[in-house]
């Protein structure tokens, strides 16, 4: 009967570690999961901040409207028009432009599939964008095209051109942006800090010489504005490299997404 007694003590013992040492791992093994569940919960918390985060940035690129103006047409516009108001002094309504020295390719073909590009970049990043034009063949003189921006109210009005010289070994791109008069003084500060943010980052995303920014008194379509407006030159068409590079509609893509790039800098 002691030795019965004694059996049954053992294996009453034996069940009580077994099951001490189920329960434990059972509670190691439920906060395992727990944890798991908690940093699922996290990672969707912040996932869900980011994507909230990006909308709203989205939401705030909306209430800014940028106006793209692909530079000249294939047709022209005959006649002359005052550089600036009341001004004496005039210049053809609307030209050519220039064409690829190397590409035989005309500028306001180039310009005009960069616009377009641009245009959608921009949208996907949601800015409200307006187009001046948006055939090759929609002539317009400089004073119509300032005025696409003056009655949108944009914030920004960016101006697609390309470059030309006789010096064929000149190259690299540039921005010009309007110089201090009478005319353009409530915008001259902004569209220069605009300027100087794009074209250092076009050049740097693009890999083309630096130019720099120039200012200008004497470009209709500032002098008629009344929003900060900027002129890209993307490269010169009178240099191999650079009209290569230009007018490949391969690369127009690229050229866009640095533009817009230099953009989303201006407006951070």
């Amino acid at each position: 009967m002691k030795k019965k007694s004694i059996v049954l003590l053992i294996i009453a013992s034996i069940l009580v570690v077994t099951t001490g040492c189920i329960t434990v791992n059972l509670g190691s093994t439920s906060e395992k999961e727990t944890s798991k569940i908690e940093k699922k919960t996290t990672d969707e918390k912040n996932n869900s901040s980011e994507k909230e985060e990006n909308k709203s940035n989205k939401n705030d690129n909306s209430k800014i409207t940028i106006v793209i103006d692909p530079g000249h047409s294939s047709t022209g516009t005959s006649g002359n028009e005052p550089v600036s108001p009341n001004s004496s002094t005039t210049k053809l309504k609307d030209g050519l432009g220039a064409t690829g020295e190397f590409t035989n390719i005309p500028e306001h073909k180039t310009n005009m599939s960069v616009a377009l590009l641009l245009k959608e970049d921009l949208i996907s990043r949601g800015y409200n964008v307006v187009l001046t034009k948006e055939s090759v063949s929609e002539s317009k003189s400089n004073i119509e095209r300032a005025e696409v921006g003056n009655k949108n109210n944009a914030n920004l009005v960016v101006r697609i051109h390309a470059d030309s010289c006789e010096d064929k070994s000149v190259n690299g791109a540039s921005i010009h942006v309007p110089a201090k008069n009478e005319y353009t003084s409530s915008f001259y500060d902004v569209s220069k800090s605009y300027g100087t943010k794009i074209i250092n980052i076009y050049t740097k995303e693009v890999n083309i010489k630096n130019r720099g920014v120039i200012e200008r008194n004497d470009l209709t379509g500032f002098n008629w504005s009344k929003v900060p407006v900027v002129l890209v030159e993307m490269g010169y068409l009178s240099n191999k490299e650079d009209d290569n590079f230009v007018s490949n509609t391969k690369n127009h893509p690229k050229i866009a997404k640095a533009i817009a790039d230099g953009i989303d800098k201006c407006f951070e």
